[in-house]
Order: structure tokens, then C-alpha cells, then sequence
């Protein structure tokens, strides 16, 4: 995980296969960041690269949507949220957790990804 705070963007990239527990402590780690931009928490922007996944487990992709989901989240989403995938198996995945999170973007390519959430 990488943090610039300077734009406000945490930028996580995840690569192996991933148990809901794993996606647990990930999005711990990555709310504690969120809580250290203080009043700033919730303009942020987030980046995760997933593009070194393959394969979600299905009950790690039910992980992931039920944290988006979770109503003591809501205060800490960001105002930007991009994934870099490059399968189309974890692409359907993330349709579902558009469901949550209807503003997610998602991207095949890194960069085109941070100039989206860099851009306002």
C-alpha cells in the first residue's frame, strides 16, 4: 500500500489468491489509513490494483462487498474509487460490488486509472 498524501490517493495492490480473512486485515490497514486524513477522511481517493489477480474466491468476492456494504464504512469510502483488473472473471465480480458502490470505475490499464481519479 502506498499513500500519497499530498492527492489524498491510497493506492493498494493486491496480487495472489486472497481469503476473505486476508481481505479482512487489507481493509483494516487500509481504514486505519483513511482515519489518519482527519477531517480530509471521505475526499480521498482509492486505487487498487488487482490486475495480479486471476481468480477471486467467491466468498473473498462476498467479503469485499459485504465491508463496502457495511453501514460503519460509509463514512470512510472514498470520493474516488478505481480498480485495474485485467480478467473478465474479477471484472464480473466487481459488477456486483457496483451494486454498493454504483461510482466505482474500473480500468484494465494503471495508468489510465490514477489519471481518472487524479483529474477534478
Amino acid at each position: 500500500m502506498r499513500v500519497d498524501r499530498a492527492n489524498l490517493l491510497i493506492d493498494v495492490t493486491l496480487r495472489g489468491s486472497l481469503s476473505p480473512e486476508d481481505l479482512g486485515w487489507i481493509g483494516e490497514e487500509v481504514r486505519a489509513v483513511i482515519r489518519t486524513f482527519g477531517p480530509d477522511a471521505g475526499k480521498h481517493r482509492t486505487l487498487y490494483d488487482v490486475s495480479g489477480i486471476t481468480v477471486l474466491p467467491q466468498a473473498s468476492a462476498q467479503a469485499v462487498i459485504d465491508s463496502f456494504a457495511h453501514p460503519s464504512v460509509r463514512p470512510l469510502w472514498a470520493r474516488k474509487l478505481a480498480y485495474v483488473v485485467t480478467t473478465t472473471l474479477i471484472r464480473r465480480q466487481l459488477r456486483r460490488l457496483a451494486e454498493v458502490r454504483p461510482d466505482l470505475r474500473i480500468f484494465e490499464d494503471r495508468d489510465a486509472a490514477l489519471a481518472w481519479l487524479l483529474e477534478d
